[in-house]
């Protein structure tokens, strides 16, 4: 499968970058992650959601690489950067304390809820500042004039589950899938198993609609969109109280501005079938509902 995973960011610094050495306090330490988020703007291309309006989102941007560490280090809250790099993901495991006070563990200590979590975020292989010290409504400005290259995204990769499709309260469809994307480039400091990277799609309105009707598992995929990050609560239960807490979730997403079916896609004919079952099988579960 052909490799390309590719994004160009034009933004404004929004939050200072947290550097992380493997001696913590200690001269000789060494940097072996940088990481901060930079505000983008979404262009102002139509990809089928009922908001028009021009989005921002604030993105991770995390390297272990030496050089580019060095060059993000010096970065300071609203500078204006260009960036050059791919979308990669990391899984792992996040933890937090109840928020029952009585409950305690087996060991008698304060109960910890834990969950897996990916986080995606952009791996720079180039980086700029172009300005320094921006204002927020100097930088919003700068990438609204800029808005074609302040957030895009081209990959292509193999989708690892059946697309899902559904309608909000809005009458907004939206189609979620995800993406296996063999890594364009290696990152040397990750685990050496980690050769894919598994990013989500969510799709809007006619474009939804195609990607549900042609898209299938392992079947290849050829976005150009945009970053979208979002924040939703999720509700978790302690294993040990049962207490149900809402716990605030980040989850980054690509919103395909045009969709490209490959090969294990289905054709015309194939989509054309799939659609008609589909037709017929909601249709019988309106009916069930009606005399239900």
């Amino acid at each position: 499968m052909a490799r390309h995973n590719e994004v160009t960011m034009y933004g404004q610094v929004s939050s200072a970058p947290k550097i992380y050495t493997d001696k913590p306090g200690q001269p000789d330490a060494k940097k072996i992650q940088v990481i901060c988020t930079v505000a983008v703007i979404r262009g102002i291309r139509d990809y089928g959601a009922k908001d028009h309006r021009i989005k921002m989102d604030n993105p991770i941007v995390l390297s272990q690489n030496a050089k580019i560490m060095k060059q993000m280090a010096k970065w300071e809250k609203g500078d204006m950067v260009l960036i050059r790099g791919t979308l990669a993901s990391h899984d792992y495991t996040k933890h937090c304390l109840c928020k029952n006070e009585a409950c305690e563990d087996e060991e008698g200590k304060h109960s910890v809820i834990s969950f897996n979590e990916t986080l995606s975020y952009v791996n720079p292989v180039f980086t700029e500042v172009l300005s320094k010290g921006l204002d927020p409504s100097e930088g919003t400005k700068n990438m609204r004039e800029r808005s074609e290259i302040s957030n895009r995204v081209t990959i292509i990769g193999k989708a690892s589950n059946e697309p899902e499709i559904y309608t909000t309260d809005q009458g907004q469809r939206i189609t979620n899938y995800v993406l296996d994307v063999p890594r364009k480039y290696r990152i040397k400091e990750d685990d050496d198993s980690n050769r894919h990277d598994f990013l989500i799609m969510k799709s809007y309105g006619k474009i939804a609609d195609m990607d549900y009707r042609y898209i299938k598992k392992d079947g290849h995929v050829f976005v150009d969109g945009a970053i979208q990050v979002r924040e939703y609560a999720k509700q978790l239960e302690c294993p040990y109280c049962h207490t149900v807490h809402n716990i605030l979730r980040t989850v980054t997403e690509v919103i395909p501005y045009s969709t490209e079916y490959g090969v294990g896609c289905r054709t015309e004919e194939e989509a054309e079938e799939f659609q008609t079952k589909k037709s017929a099988q909601e249709a019988g579960e309106v009916k069930d509902e009606i005399f239900s």
